[in-house]
């Protein structure tokens, strides 16, 4: 049987694909040429959270939109589809997931960490309940 962290990663990582986005569960090497923008799903926290009958959970699932100095908008518009992600309920073949766009947080910043090169970087933090 799947695990919940991986029922929500592959999720969220097929609906980036549906979305129409190239789409990579690591960053790619520079030698890989990856074309931008691109989206890197990336890691997935579990913290579980007793109750009175069960065992229920919270997930946060981190994804990095990457772009060129000149796509902050291709980047932004990208950020606030996969957001959209946590408005809803998801629903996988094993697990339910309920949205908390309370708790979602959505960074767009530039990053200078290649060197001579700006980049347009979008973190998102999504958030579901265990449902």
């Amino acid at each position: 049987m799947i695990s919940p962290d991986q029922e929500l990663f592959d999720y969220v990582y097929d609906a980036s694909k549906k979305f129409g986005y190239d789409t990579y569960d690591y960053l790619p090497m520079a030698s890989e040429n990856a074309k931008y923008p691109f989206v890197e799903i990336g890691n997935v926290q579990q913290i579980n959270l007793p109750t009175k009958t069960a065992l229920g959970a919270r997930f946060t699932i981190s994804i990095h939109i990457w772009g060129n100095a000149r796509m902050r908008f291709e980047v932004s518009q990208m950020a606030e589809r996969l957001c959209g992600l946590a408005t809803h309920v998801l629903i996988g073949e094993h697990y339910r997931f309920v949205g908390r766009p309370d708790r979602t947080d959505k960074e767009i910043l530039n990053d200078t960490s290649v060197d001579n090169t700006v980049l347009k970087h979008g973190i998102l933090t999504l958030v579901f309940d265990l449902g």
